[in-house]
């Protein structure tokens, strides 16, 4: 009497179980020790189906290796390997629902049971981790991101503390390498490139980087001082030196930077008897004023700029080579903007939001704007950028400027020819739609950037985009 209770007991048990097994989301098989399977929840069914429209009749009661092809690795399932090794392995398989047309990635689990030694049974499971993998690589994606980001924080905290030079090019930030290793000396740097590329804004980021920071930054434009009076006033005099000096005499520039920076700016444009003179403080570190037969030592650190050519620097009529060489301890040439164009962006979008405060206005520049900008040649470097921006900002109504408000703009610069702005159309040979040449246009600048720059984050930066444009631009 009390055994029949029991087996229906047992009967309900079984029946529980197998609800409880079917309602499992996770595909759930058991076989035998020779690899049959013996028993399929329903997530496995569904998945079966997924795999090639298979019923589970046609697994049931076959060896595993026979039937499902996906789960084979190097001719034998996961099931077979443990039925070999005897040990719980797991594996990832991917697969192609192509009913669905997606991609699929189940991580599998075959544990093997065992009694007295013997293999019994082994149960398989297997759990899609398709969604969790999407979520680690999008995770990955935010941390590609946040380091991005971080590395822009860090970069305007620097600007900010230090007003660091604007700019996202490789070939601004090998220069920027090179200016802050020079900060740490105090060796003489000779600064070479063309007019208006931000030669003094270098000069003052060594300084600001360099031991002397708190100390005077004293910068000379050689060609805007009269030839007769620059003697005078790199050197100072004393009190009755010549007609016309002050009383009392005057302290020179090269004076007044005493314990800080030297910055003489056009120096090719300095006379060749200032220039020997130069040379002199620069070997005894000590110099004259005009008038006196007193020496006083300086501790001055010397920077130099010019935009004069290689040739005419190594013109010995122009300027004494051994002081070229005294004051070239470390050159740094920057290049212009036409050979760093990844810069334009920046420098327009900093000079369009100083601007706009200053003159107390909202001008904005559309897509084709920038666009437009972005072909000029910029012969004038980031001061003719700059100017261009501040006329653009005075003449401009607030809100988005269209391109073809900006290029009669454009056309008042007088450094800006027709076949300057001509250059900003964009040839094509065949009619397609806006939106598919804007995709083509697109797609070629960031193959470029990539190309270049090797990874995303660089290459964003370079096209003026966050990295998550350029990685749903690149899954599109």
């Amino acid at each position: 009497m009390t055994d029949e209770p029991q087996n229906d007991r047992m009967n309900i048990t079984e029946n529980i179980l197998q609800t409880v097994i079917d309602s499992i989301d996770v595909t759930i098989a058991l076989c035998d020790a020779d690899k049959t399977v013996l028993m399929v929840n329903e997530a496995g069914r569904i998945q079966l189906k997924e795999l090639g429209g298979m019923e589970p009749e046609e697994l049931l009661g076959h060896q595993i290796d026979k039937v499902l092809g996906p789960l084979i690795y190097d001719g034998t399932s996961i099931v077979g390997l443990v039925a070999k090794q005897k040990k719980t392995i797991r594996r990832n398989i991917h697969y192609r629902v192509e009913s669905k047309n997606v991609e699929k990635t189940i991580l599998y689990t075959a544990i093997p049971i065992i009694e007295n030694g013997e293999l019994q049974f082994i149960v398989a499971t297997g759990r899609d981790m398709t969604k969790l993998m999407q979520l680690e690589e999008q995770l990955a994606e935010m941390e590609r991101l946040n380091q991005y980001y971080s590395v822009m924080v860090q970069k305007l905290t620097e600007f900010d503390k230090t007003e660091s030079i604007i700019s996202s090019s490789k070939k601004m930030e090998d220069t920027l390498k090179l200016a802050k290793r020079a900060s740490q000396s105090d060796a003489s740097v000779f600064i070479t490139g063309e007019s208006g590329v931000g030669k003094e804004e270098i000069a003052k980021f060594i300084h600001r980087n360099s031991d002397r920071k708190d100390m005077p930054f004293i910068a000379v434009n050689c060609a805007a001082i009269p030839k007769e009076l620059i003697e005078s006033e790199l050197f100072g005099y004393t009190e009755g030196a010549f007609t016309g000096s002050k009383r009392g005499g005057k302290r020179g520039l090269l004076e007044e930077a005493d314990g800080g920076t030297f910055f003489l700016d056009e120096i090719g444009d300095l006379p060749l008897e200032v220039q020997g003179k130069l040379l002199r403080v620069l070997q005894d570190g000590s110099l004259r004023r005009i008038g006196s037969t007193r020496c006083s030592e300086i501790d001055v650190r010397y920077i130099c700029a010019t935009n004069l050519s290689t040739s005419k620097l190594l013109d010995n009529s122009v300027f004494r080579q051994d002081l070229l060489y005294r004051l070239s301890v470390i050159p740094v040439y920057i290049p212009p903007v036409r050979e760093r164009r990844e810069d334009i962006i920046p420098l327009v979008e900093h000079f369009l939001s100083y601007y706009n405060k200053k003159y107390k206005r909202n001008v904005q520049l559309s897509a084709a704007a920038y666009s437009c900008l972005c072909c000029l040649p910029w012969r004038g470097n980031v001061r003719q950028i700059k100017n261009v921006v501040e006329r653009i900002v005075i003449l401009s109504e607030d809100g988005p400027l269209l391109k073809e408000d900006l290029l009669p703009i454009l056309k008042l610069d007088i450094e800006s020819t027709e076949n300057d702005i001509s250059e900003i159309s964009v040839r094509v040979t065949s009619i397609t739609t806006l939106g598919k040449a804007q995709e083509q246009m697109e797609k070629q600048l960031i193959d470029m950037a990539l190309d270049e720059y090797k990874t995303v984050p660089k290459a964003a930066a370079a096209l003026g985009v966050p990295p998550s444009t350029i990685y749903r631009k690149i899954k599109k």
